[in-house]
């Protein structure tokens, strides 16, 4: 599947997931569910083609003698939206190096997840809890499970996912992450978008704790 198609679909199903429930899903729940996995695996998609084609073009520059100043801070400023701490430490360190070195590092390059790392149970990347834990409380997503938690009944938790949505649109109009197809998700809205879900996927759980607890 084309680059574009991908960045097509996720924001479609951004723009279905901050919508309107269709009918055909029994609840708030399956909705938010189901939406979410659809959404993920077009984001992880895309920002691996992303960056394959970043680093594709930035070898070319390599071979062509075209790295200059400028473009290397330019894509090592994509690459930090793109590539773990880590990652990005590495292939920096061999910049002084050989063309065959930078390239080499570039091809084991894999992009970061913050939904992947939300879903281990242990060993998760310090930086990306942060940046998950942040964006759950810029989304007010603790408000909301501390109002389930003073009432954990189902009502209160299908009415809490939906303004959990609700949220969640009016984050991508802060953060600049477009809702419209001939619009380009840039790396840093992809980040944005990798927080969000990985911050929805956070509140599903919290929403199960608060359930079971209050039980």
């Amino acid at each position: 599947m084309a680059k574009l198609e991908h960045q097509d679909r996720l924001i479609s199903g951004l723009k279905e997931f901050t919508g309107s429930v269709s009918p055909v899903y029994a609840n708030q729940r399956e909705f938010f569910f189901v939406s979410l996995q659809n959404l993920s695996e077009n984001l992880i998609d895309l920002k691996k083609e992303t960056l394959s084609e970043a680093c594709e073009n930035f070898g070319k520059k390599l071979d062509n003698g075209g790295v200059t100043d400028i473009t290397l801070v330019e894509f090592k400023s994509l690459l930090d939206k793109l590539v773990s701490n880590a990652d990005l430490t590495r292939v920096c360190n061999s910049m002084a190096g050989s063309k065959e070195l930078i390239k080499s590092r570039l091809s084991t390059l894999e992009p970061i997840s913050l939904i992947e790392e939300e879903r281990k149970t242990k060993g998760r990347d310090a930086d990306a809890d942060r940046h998950i834990g942040q964006t759950y409380k810029n989304l007010n997503f603790d408000s909301l499970i501390k109002e389930l938690t003073a009432s954990p009944y189902e009502r209160t938790a299908e009415a809490i996912l939906e303004k959990a949505r609700a949220e969640v649109k009016e984050y991508c109009c802060l953060y600049g992450v477009p809702l419209k197809e001939d619009e380009t998700l840039t790396p840093l809205s992809l980040e944005h978008v990798d927080a969000v879900i990985a911050a929805s996927y956070r509140l599903i759980s919290d929403i199960r704790k608060a359930m079971t607890n209050g039980m």
